[in-house]
């Protein structure tokens, strides 16, 4: 692969205290944003951006810091991650695509900033998210994703960010009790099953994932998983998967990330 093509990452972030945290997952965040020339900007498609009907590109110069959760300490809440945006990449991007729409009233949402500001705590390297359009078949964000691998070849850094295993509702309770260190064995089985359809690049079985063991429990929900598929979709064939973490806490969240190079 030539050196001037941006690898693409797969993030599993997890909760929005991992910005305040230092632990093992946001060392390894460390590690992988320091492992690459900064880019020339970051796309970052993230699953707390959802829109219907339309995928979006965010366009403004300066994104705003956005705090899209309840009840979390104060400090969280004033958490900034001041970087720039790209409004000239955003604008290519939405004239080159009649599915895609540029607009400016979105900024950078937790899914984000929680781990860009890991990745690149300088803050200086300019960022715009693409939203989900949440109406859409699984296939159809493969389709688009593809679209994006042009971005790759103009210096910019396309990060998908969710979680692979991702069922809130049976990890609150173990999330209450400080239960983090644990895993459903129904959550080991489909973390495990998507390990093997990543490094297989088999993205037909990985849309089709309700077949899998422990499929429909650890995907209730698709919107944290299709950022893993834009990912992978951007793979060419001459380019592996490599897990840069990998952690299943509180039951039913995996925090397995990977990179494509």
């Amino acid at each position: 692969m030539s050196s001037t093509i941006q690898p693409v990452w797969f993030i599993g972030h997890g909760s929005p205290m991992n910005a305040l945290a230092d632990n093992p997952f946001t060392a390894s965040l460390h590690t992988l944003g320091a492992s690459i020339a900064p880019p020339k900007a970051i796309l970052v498609v993230s699953a707390h951006w959802l829109t219907r009907g339309i995928t979006q590109v965010q366009a403004s110069p300066m994104p705003e810091t956005i705090h899209d959760f309840g009840g979390f300490p104060r400090a969280l809440h004033e958490f900034q991650y001041p970087a720039p945006g790209s409004p000239e990449t955003a604008k290519m991007l939405a004239s080159g695509s009649q599915k895609i729409q540029e607009t400016t009233e979105w900024g950078l949402d937790h899914g984000a900033w929680s781990v860009l500001c890991h990745l690149f705590p300088n803050h200086n390297i300019p960022c715009f998210e693409m939203s989900i359009d949440y109406s859409q078949p699984l296939a159809y964000h493969v389709t688009l994703a593809q679209e994006l691998q042009f971005l790759r070849e103009r210096g910019v850094l396309i990060v998908g960010s969710g979680n692979i295993v991702h069922n809130l509702q049976a990890s609150i309770p173990n999330l209450s009790m400080g239960q983090e260190h644990f895993a459903y064995d129904w959550a080991q089985e489909f973390d495990a099953w998507t390990m093997q359809k990543l490094l297989d690049k088999d993205i037909s079985s990985l849309v089709d994932y309700a077949r899998a063991p422990g499929g429909l429990k650890s995907v209730p929900t698709p919107d944290h998983y299709i950022p893993m598929l834009y990912a992978l979709a951007l793979a060419r064939k001459d380019e592996t998967v490599r897990f840069t973490y990998d952690e299943l806490v509180y039951g039913g969240i995996s925090m397995r990330c990977f990179e494509i190079a």
